[in-house]
Formats: C-alpha cells, sequence, structure tokens
C-alpha cells in the first residue's frame, strides 16, 4: 500500500498532538495538513514543533482547503467543527474522515449520518482498542444475559475534560441496548453522583467522575437476580488513543462511501456499521 498522505484537524489539542508526534514516527503516513483553531497560538507554527520534536518544515494552518491534499484525515476537535468538516469532505469528494470527536447534539448526529452517504467516515467515541473489544463483549454478553438485567457504567476522567458522561460511557450504554434489541435510554446521573441503588431489571445508569489527570477509566456492571458481573478497561496513557486513531486511518484508506466504527476495523470482514 502507498504511503497515506494524512491530515490532522485539530492538531493543538493534546490528543491531535501525540497523533501528530506518532504519525511523524509512522513509515505508512506523511504528513499533508494540520489545522488548527484560526487566531490559536499554534497557528503558522511548525508541526514538528507542536510535537514536541524538531521541525519538519511543514506549518498549520487554519484553512480547511489545505486539507483537500490528504487521503484521510483524522478529527479531534469539537462536535461543531468536526461537523463542518464531514460536510465539507463529503461536498468535496475528496479525503475520508475518521472522527474521534465527542459530544455530538441530534442536529450534528445527522450531518455526519448524510455525509457517510458521499464519504467514508469512520466515527468512535474511542480510538483504543481495547474498549472497542469491551464494547463487543459488553454487547454480546448482554444479548446473553436479556434484560432481566440490569446495568451498572461508570466512567473515570480528568477534570479537564468537558463532556460527561464520555463518549466511551454512551457507547457501552448503546452496546446493550443493542444486545437487548430494545431502544433503551440510559439514565445519566451528574457527575460526582454516586449510585444510590443497583439499576432495575432492563436499567441502564450512568455515572462519572473528574478528578485529576486520569486517562480513562470504565466499569460495566451487571447486575442479576443475586450475582454481578463486572468488565473493565482501564487506560494508562494517552498514546492508545493515538496509535488507535492512526491504526483506524490506515484501514479507512481503501474504503467506499458508509459510516464505520471501530468495531469494523477489528471485524474480519470490515463491513460498514451502517
Amino acid at each position: 500500500m502507498k504511503t497515506i498522505t494524512l491530515g490532522i484537524h485539530g492538531g493543538a489539542g493534546r490528543l491531535g498532538r501525540r497523533i501528530l508526534a506518532l504519525a511523524l514516527e509512522d513509515a505508512r503516513f506523511s504528513l499533508g495538513a494540520v489545522m488548527v483553531r484560526e487566531g490559536s497560538a499554534a497557528q503558522g507554527q511548525d508541526v514538528g514543533v507542536l510535537a514536541g520534536a524538531g521541525p519538519v518544515g511543514l506549518l498549520t494552518t487554519a484553512k480547511t482547503d489545505d486539507l483537500l491534499s490528504c487521503d484521510v484525515v483524522i478529527d479531534v476537535s469539537s462536535p461543531a467543527a468536526g461537523a463542518k468538516l464531514a460536510t465539507f469532505l463529503a461536498s468535496s469528494g475528496q479525503a475520508k474522515l475518521v472522527t474521534g470527536t465527542t459530544g455530538w447534539n441530534p442536529s450534528e448526529d445527522k450531518v455526519l449520518s448524510e455525509a457517510a452517504t458521499r464519504l467514508a467516515l469512520l466515527r468512535t467515541g474511542n480510538f483504543s482498542l481495547g474498549v472497542t473489544a469491551l464494547v463487543r463483549q459488553v454487547r454480546e454478553n448482554a444479548a446473553r444475559l436479556g434484560q432481566a438485567w440490569g446495568v451498572h457504567i461508570h466512567d473515570i476522567h480528568h477534570s479537564a475534560k468537558k463532556d460527561a458522561p464520555s463518549g466511551t460511557a454512551l457507547m457501552l450504554a448503546r452496546a446493550v441496548s443493542q444486545g437487548w434489541a430494545e431502544d433503551t435510554d440510559p439514565l445519566c446521573l451528574p457527575v460526582g453522583a454516586a449510585l444510590p441503588v443497583p439499576p432495575k431489571a432492563c436499567e441502564i445508569v450512568i455515572t462519572a467522575q473528574r478528578q485529576g489527570d486520569i486517562v480513562g477509566i470504565h466499569d460495566v456492571y451487571f447486575y442479576g437476580p443475586g450475582e454481578t458481573l463486572c468488565f473493565s478497561h482501564q487506560a494508562q496513557s494517552r498514546d492508545i488513543f493515538a496509535q488507535g486513531a492512526l491504526h483506524a486511518a490506515h484501514w479507512l484508506f481503501d474504503k467506499p462511501a458508509g459510516l464505520y466504527g471501530m468495531d469494523d476495523v477489528l471485524s474480519p470482514t470490515g463491513a460498514a456499521s451502517g
């Protein structure tokens, strides 16, 4: 496979910088453009310096058009900016899009779905391959155990994380609903609130903590009659998300238009999830 020309949208953020740093060391990719917010202190900076390395001769940009030179764009910006980018790329017929942005509202969800009819678009709430495997396990076990069990999902992240519950927690709740074959909306308690009682049958409750510099911890508890089953994932390094994003971009490069997820990346068939 040829070297993939990569674009990064949201390159000045914490995750964007790590994706950038790892991409500079990855022979599968060459950097085509790194986009930052207009007026950002990172605008016009050498991308190597932005990544904490030496200069590489490519400067960051605030112009969306510069991403058209790329084969695949990784978006780690904001929902509003990500939705605008998806529409732009879909209309241009150029780069494919991987987005790990979370906190989408219903109108932005619709924009992504519409863009995916013309664009190969991979969307996820978590780039971790381990979390991807966790989501599948949760879905499969929800199907096996059935709706007689209640589910509690608890997510813990660093204090600077803006969205709560996390995109990963919502992914896990959706996996439970898929396993139950029932459209069940989770009950999301306020940040810091404790679980008062175990969830009842066919109930999903999400709790969240925001503290310190914790990368990410997600626990999923299934409460059944007289027993509890727990699945857990802990992220020790933010690099797992950057590595997963690059893995997803490499996988998406030769895929047709459609909406994909990280589960597709690990699937033997690699079929679009719809």
